[in-house]
């Protein structure tokens, strides 16, 4: 459903809640991903959610959690340092996966490094990853390549797994 007279197109329906994980030092990453998101949220009703959202005094381990609960989709910045992560690998990732086994939410990896998937993350390696499968974010800028021809890949993945997500949540509704 689309907002009459509404140019951008934004849905009606309740959003899709969408959660950024990430590792801190991959920041940049993260920066380079939110004009997507941004796009996302005002053509496909997303509302993406990461860590810079906290506020100064929010108890931040509180916060995150409550956000894990009501995520429709985990977007995960899959890197070495995700990887390393301490709280992603004990609070982020078995909430997703737990979520995801019980039917409730979308994962969908981001693959920022090429990373030996079956070595170093069997837990995603069922998940298709964005940008696209068999190439990393930065494999974009090899070859003369950029990092910004990897968004329009990104976005469309991204909107596939919005229409998951919505397609979901209309049918646990359904009597």
């Amino acid at each position: 459903k689309r907002a009459s007279g509404n140019p951008r197109g934004k849905t009606m329906e309740p959003p899709v809640r969408l959660f950024v994980s990430y590792s801190h030092e991959n920041a940049k990453w993260s920066k380079r991903l939110m004009p997507v998101l941004k796009v996302k949220a005002n053509v496909a009703g997303l509302r993406p959610w990461h860590d810079t959202e906290l506020k100064a005094g929010d108890q931040w381990d509180d916060e995150i959690r409550d956000e894990l609960k009501r995520m429709d989709i985990f977007l995960c910045l899959v890197s070495v340092q995700f990887l390393a992560s301490r709280y992603i690998q004990e609070v982020e990732l078995p909430e997703a996966l737990r979520r995801h086994k019980r039917g409730e939410i979308e994962i969908v990896p981001l693959l920022l490094y090429p990373i030996d998937w079956d070595a170093d993350c069997p837990v995603l390696k069922k998940f298709n990853p964005l940008p696209v499968f068999g190439k990393s974010w930065r494999e974009f800028e090899q070859e003369g390549g950029d990092w910004n021809d990897a968004l329009y890949p990104i976005g469309n993945g991204l909107k596939q797994a919005i229409d998951k997500a919505r397609a979901r949540k209309v049918s646990s509704k359904s009597p």
